[in-house]
């Protein structure tokens, strides 16, 4: 019974999203935050300008605070959570998902790690702990991080596969339905976030010497990106149902430049 109105209030959702003219700003909000994730480590690992022990990459994503590219770490973890915060989905417990991680992204960004170099003279940022300097430190900067990406493979995990029963198994011709597809990729992004949390920690646990390789910034970015790609799926960039959002908002386009309103 639980399960039926589930999907009956989803199938409402879907029916209002596809009829809205506010869609298209909608799935865009999805591919912005996953765009955000997938690029995040690409820019801030790509020239950095401090050199690196660790084949040119800082040991860790929260690293690169302090360096020259710390304002774009910064800048990105805020309007990510912006982002996050201010996106609505289907039931209030996705809304208190994005939201919490929305809140801990900014934790991210505004509760650095401790500062690993003795003389940042790269870094625009300094070793005093950010603004909430009496939370600066390891423990509070990673618990904000830890939950920032649990909470987002819920969302892959729990949220973003549901729909109707026919959606997920239903196939035309031999071949899986556009939603069974998105599904696989909700799936894979949060056991892939959930897996390099637990490698994340028991390398912590162990602290094993692995001597240069970046073990914590390769997982970190893993699970980033993985996130990324499950949003910008869930905005139908990847396996859209009919037509492209974003050519279906050109046609609109067009149609409003050839056939313009009146008004009286």
């Amino acid at each position: 019974m639980a399960n039926s109105k589930i999907a009956a209030g989803i199938k409402t959702d879907k029916s209002k999203e596809e009829n809205n003219e506010l869609v298209f700003s909608y799935l865009t909000l999805r591919n912005l935050i996953g765009f955000s994730g997938i690029l995040l480590p690409l820019v801030l690992a790509i020239a950095s300008k401090r050199p690196s022990d660790y084949y040119g990459i800082e040991p860790s994503i929260s690293d690169y605070f302090y360096t020259d590219r710390g304002d774009i770490l910064v800048a990105v973890l805020c309007i990510l959570g912006a982002f996050l915060i201010t996106y609505k989905g289907y039931t209030w417990k996705e809304q208190l998902l994005t939201f919490i991680a929305g809140i801990c992204s900014i934790g991210v960004a505004l509760v650095p790690t401790k500062m690993n170099c003795l003389e940042c003279k790269l870094s625009i940022h300094t070793g005093n702990g950010g603004i909430f300097s009496f939370m600066a430190g390891t423990a509070w900067h990673f618990s904000f991080a830890a939950i920032f990406l649990l909470c987002l493979a819920i969302m892959s995990l729990v949220f973003f596969t549901k729909g109707r029963e026919e959606d997920y198994y239903q196939q035309a011709g031999g071949n899986f339905t556009q939603k069974a597809k998105r599904n696989v990729v909700y799936k894979v992004s949060g056991w892939i976030i959930i897996g390099s949390l637990l490698i994340l920690g028991l390398y912590f646990l162990i602290k094993p010497d692995l001597g240069q390789i970046p073990i914590v910034f390769a997982f970190e970015a893993l699970a980033v990106v993985a996130f990324g790609f499950s949003w910008i799926t869930k905005g139908q960039t990847l396996w859209p149902d009919g037509e492209h959002y974003l050519t279906k908002g050109i046609h609109k386009v067009k149609k409003m430049l050839q056939s313009p309103p009146e008004y009286g």
